[in-house]
């Protein structure tokens, strides 16, 4: 890896200039004369200290103080300065101790984010009775509680030659249950198929991290279960892969992040354990940008299986590239900023961005507290939904969690009863799907939200949790890009003040109710009404692959948007679009890629 000459020097350098140079890196001040200005707030003896001993100050003067004034919200006078001083010094070793400390990484803020409650009241928190649970069985004959085993009994499945499983490759979840319990092949012999399918394809697609060395031994057990009559459920059997964010034991769990890439974290996940309840068998870790950030990991670049000269992007790069290259029955992946909307998008497939607080994060990296969700992702929206339905739940250790209801399919369900919003000035597919939702008897109405501007500000949550999260890499790195494309961020918010980001968390209380009064109006609004907005409030949104893309060779999708746990209608709806304009073509052409 090459050192950014911005930022790093050859020969060893004293404290001012370090600081120095970081702080034009940032891009907070403009020149070399104001960052100079901000330099001279260090004391020359630091200069001659070591690395280790750089982040100590035995005292702050009265001139460092002031050199630091503009970050302040209030004037200061000399005196204030003075006395700003000899409070800080007071204050200097705790905050050195606090600095230096170390935290286990699983450890949440004390403040929890719960943006639904500021619009929905009546929500439960923690856990519900057993026989309230979003996937308790509901009756006889049912793999969870809202599919029937009947319907896939009566399940058509495509034909295909026993002799070549690979043309199974990119069934749907429901087709490889059914297939598995009409004993078309076993749940070992699946396994088999795409490991090596990813083992053929990963060396073009770098979407593999490191497989499960257990893989078949579980796939083995589910088999024996299934054939003793004991059936876990619609998952049970089916090969998934995991973005390398979910910690498993035995694992590595990398983040993306070349320091970490042989680091086991022995904690499970909570959608991990999920996942196992349920029966179903993980194939692999799948590859997650840097410190989930864009498609660009330590291993390379995650590449679009419609296109290898392009990137997955990302965070959830490899989950989302795995689904639609056939080489996994679905994944799951998770999104801050984007990083589930965003690679299956690219990718052209299915996911869900779930409410914030639907699902346990619990085992998964951190990047902000106050932003992150875990969700599906798919070649269907049906598939969508099924992982859904065994992700859902409080498990004690995420107390962001809602235990609200998870009804779906919803029963008496028509497009015709819908009201569709889209904004003033809609994307391609947006006006193509309201004109054919307007011609199918729905109700499309034009529908903007009130700009904000206060949303970049807001948006310093994912900065600040984030700078404080990996600061012990951060702190410890000898080069930019051994945390990717953070380096100029981490940097950045060392300047956010605590004010300033409480300040921001309060604005997001109007941002949130504003935004889900805007969503009643209708139910489901066309777009990704802004991705920063949305990821701020933790509105669900669903991507959908359909019809055709004649320019770029592949599926066009689509975003829609919806009320908090509103997934339902968000499923429902991209099925129909989906069902009406199926995605074309299916699948990629991967022969062309070896």
């Amino acid at each position: 890896m090459k050192s950014n000459p911005s930022t790093r020097f050859q020969e060893p350098i004293g404290r001012r200039e370090w600081i120095i140079s970081s702080i034009l890196a940032s891009g907070m001040v403009a020149s070399m004369h104001q960052a100079q200005a901000l330099g001279v707030s260090l004391p020359i003896d630091l200069e001659a200290q070591d690395t280790a001993s750089q982040g100590e100050i035995s005292e702050i003067t009265s001139e460092m103080v002031r050199q630091a004034s503009w970050q302040s919200r209030v004037e200061l006078t000399d005196s204030h300065c003075e006395e700003i001083a000899k409070r800080l010094t007071a204050k200097a070793k705790s905050i050195q101790a606090l600095r230096t400390a170390s935290i286990e990484e699983n450890t949440p803020m004390a403040s929890v984010f719960l943006p639904a409650a500021f619009v929905e009241p009546t929500t439960r928190f923690g856990h519900l009775p057993n026989n309230l649970q979003p996937n308790a069985e509901q009756a006889p004959g049912q793999l969870n509680g809202t599919w029937n085993a009947k319907q896939l009994d009566a399940l058509e499945l495509p034909n295909f030659d026993q002799d070549q499983l690979e043309q199974v490759a990119f069934w749907t979840v429901e087709q490889l249950a059914a297939g598995l319990r009409r004993k078309l092949f076993t749940s070992e012999q699946l396994t088999a198929m795409y490991t090596e399918r990813l083992k053929k394809y990963d060396p073009q697609l770098l979407c593999v991290v490191s497989y499960n060395p257990q893989a078949i031994a579980i796939a083995k057990r589910a088999d024996e279960l299934l054939a003793s009559g004991k059936d876990l459920g619609i998952l049970h059997g089916i090969p998934w892969g995991a973005k390398d964010i979910i910690s498993i034991p035995g694992m590595p769990t990398t983040w993306g992040a070349v320091d970490y890439k042989d680091r086991l974290r022995e904690t499970m996940a909570t959608v991990a354990q999920k996942m196992e309840s349920a029966g179903a068998v993980l194939l692999a870790k799948l590859t997650v940008g840097t410190l989930a950030w864009g498609d660009q990991w330590f291993g390379g670049m995650t590449r679009n299986p419609w296109n290898i000269e392009q990137g997955s992007s990302g965070s959830s790069a490899g989950s989302a590239c795995a689904v639609v290259a056939g080489l996994c029955g679905f994944a799951i992946g998770s999104e801050t900023l984007g990083s589930i909307v965003s690679p299956t998008r690219v990718c052209s497939t299915c996911g869900l961005r779930p409410s914030f607080g639907r699902v346990s994060r619990f085992g998964c990296m951190t990047l902000g507290w106050s932003m992150d969700k875990i969700g599906p992702i798919g070649r269907t929206p049906r598939d969508c939904g099924l992982v859904f339905s065994k992700l859902l739940g409080s498990d004690g250790k995420d107390a962001s969690v809602f235990d609200a209801p998870f009804e779906w399919p919803i029963p008496d369900w028509s497009i015709k009863k819908l009201r569709f919003g889209v904004s003033s000035r809609p994307k391609g597919s947006e006006r193509t799907l309201a004109g054919l939702l307007a011609e199918q008897g729905a109700e499309v109405i034009e529908l903007d939200f009130e700009p904000d501007p206060r949303i970049q500000a807001m948006t310093d949550a994912i900065s600040v949790e984030a700078a404080a999260m990996h600061s012990e890499l951060f702190e410890s790195i000898q080069e930019d890009d051994q945390v990717g494309k953070w380096a100029p961020t981490f940097r950045e918010a060392q300047f956010c003040s605590a004010i300033d980001y409480v300040q921001a968390m309060r604005a997001r209380v109007a941002l949130i109710q504003k935004t889900e009064q805007v969503l009643r109006q209708v139910d489901v609004y066309l777009g990704d009404g802004d991705l920063a907005r949305m990821n701020l409030t933790g509105h669900p949104s669903m991507v959908v692959s359909f019809g055709e893309d004649l320019t770029n060779k592949k599926p066009k999708t689509l975003v829609m948007t919806g009320r908090f746990f509103h997934e339902p209608q968000l499923l429902m709806v991209a099925d129909w679009i989906q069902r009406k304009l199926p995605p074309t073509p299916s699948q990629p052409e991967l022969t062309r890629i070896l």
